[in-house]
């Protein structure tokens, strides 16, 4: 196809595939690892949950600023900088042994995400192909799943077999440098252009260079990520102790379970990256909250390897589903204004992240108090929420 010689022969979009391969192999691991390595130190539920939420303040924070700073000093910059920052996190793990010191890299680590995600996010969308972009943000979205899951199932089978975590968090280090080599070669800077609304604006403020609708669509598109981030992170850091607690797996099950629906991201991703673009931005949407909502009653219905696995692979689907339409969506809003494309994708990422608070704190308040099952149940609801909300949006 066409369109895949766009992106894989053009050596800024294959290194920022690479990078987020490298990036969520090696982060992966410590996704999964963290929970287990926290209770490990002795921390119970609701601290591990706070892990999240303080990552997450971090990453609130910080985002605008650094939004602000990819549209200053470059995407690429940016991007450069919060990898050398992710492989000091790496760095660090490997020498955590206290509970504080988990707190302070889950702090530290916030603010990198804050630098890294909106400066990939407006890298694509400036050399990605246009006319394909969300299958363009499938393929670098299927990049990191399957990292992600890879590093999930070789982190459970790494844990089974040594009996430890300090390997995990050395290989963690070696990926991240890795990234950092490939984005460095091969990411070239940013290219700067005017859109219609800036070249036939001679002098404008910045009220007047906006679409009419603008404000509007940034609104509603924040209100859409912070929800549909706090549904999928009712289940971030906590799957591998439902699945080890509520299902009885043991880590190396829970790991497989977790990466085996790679193959289905790698399926999926591009195919419903081309559906967004030829067919319908609203059905791949809308997979997401369906993709919720079966995978919630599957955890509570099927606590079992078997159960824990299908339900993981129609989690990971509907993810592979939504992110290629939602980064095209994004990707479409920041052309409006492209000298404030870090600004308007780290806008709409702030809400998402905002999301990534809410949700661990509201699934760990519900598990400690309620009970595993109740807190699926509540995930289960809001995604039929979320559907309605999801038709809302594609409409505009």
């Amino acid at each position: 196809m066409k369109y895949l010689n766009n992106i894989y022969g053009n050596p800024t979009m294959s290194a920022i595939i690479a990078e987020g391969f490298l990036t969520r192999l090696g982060f992966g691991m410590v996704g999964f690892a963290l929970p287990l390595f926290a209770m490990h130190l002795g921390m119970n539920l609701a601290e591990v949950g706070m892990l999240y939420v303080l990552r997450t303040v971090s990453v609130l924070m910080v985002k605008p600023v650094m939004g602000w700073a990819a549209d200053r000093f470059g995407a690429k910059h940016t991007l450069v900088f919060a990898v050398i920052m992710r492989c000091l996190v790496g760095f660090l793990f490997i020498f955590a042994a206290l509970p504080w010191h988990l707190y302070a890299i889950r702090i530290l680590s916030g603010a990198i995400t804050a630098a890294r995600d909106p400066s990939a996010s407006s890298l694509i969308a400036e050399h990605g192909d246009k006319k394909n972009m969300a299958s363009t943000f499938a393929w670098y979205v299927t990049a990191r799943e399957i990292g992600k899951s890879l590093g999930y199932g070789l982190c459970g089978l790494l844990i089974t077999a040594m009996g430890g975590y300090r390997l995990v968090f050395i290989i963690a280090f070696i990926t991240s440098l890795t990234a950092l080599i490939t984005v460095i070669r091969y990411v070239r800077k940013d290219i700067k252009e005017k859109t219609e609304y800036e070249a036939d604006a001679p002098i404008a403020s910045k009220e007047e260079i906006q679409p009419p609708d603008y404000r509007m669509r940034l609104l509603h598109y924040a209100g859409f990520g912070l929800m549909i981030t706090l549904i999928a992170d009712m289940m971030r850091g906590f799957f591998p102790i439902i699945a080890i607690q509520y299902a009885h797996l043991s880590e190396a099950e829970a790991g497989i379970a977790a990466s085996a629906s790679s193959i289905f991201v790698l399926i999926g991703g591009p195919l419903f990256g081309w559906l967004s673009d030829n067919v319908s931005r609203k059905l791949a949407l809308g997979t997401r909250s369906f993709a919720n909502i079966f995978s919630s009653l599957l955890y509570i219905f099927f606590p079992s390897f078997s159960g824990f696995l299908m339900a993981r692979v129609i989690d990971d689907t509907g993810k592979a589903a939504f992110r290629p339409a939602w980064g095209s969506m994004l990707a479409e809003l920041s052309e409006n204004q492209p000298s404030r494309r870090g600004r308007t994708l780290s806008y709409v990422d702030s809400a998402s992240t905002l999301g990534e608070m809410i949700g661990p704190m509201i699934a760990g308040l519900l598990l400690a108090g309620f009970g595993i099952p109740a807190m699926l149940g509540v995930r289960a609801a809001l995604s039929v929420i979320v559907e309605l909300q999801a038709i809302y949006v594609t409409k505009r």
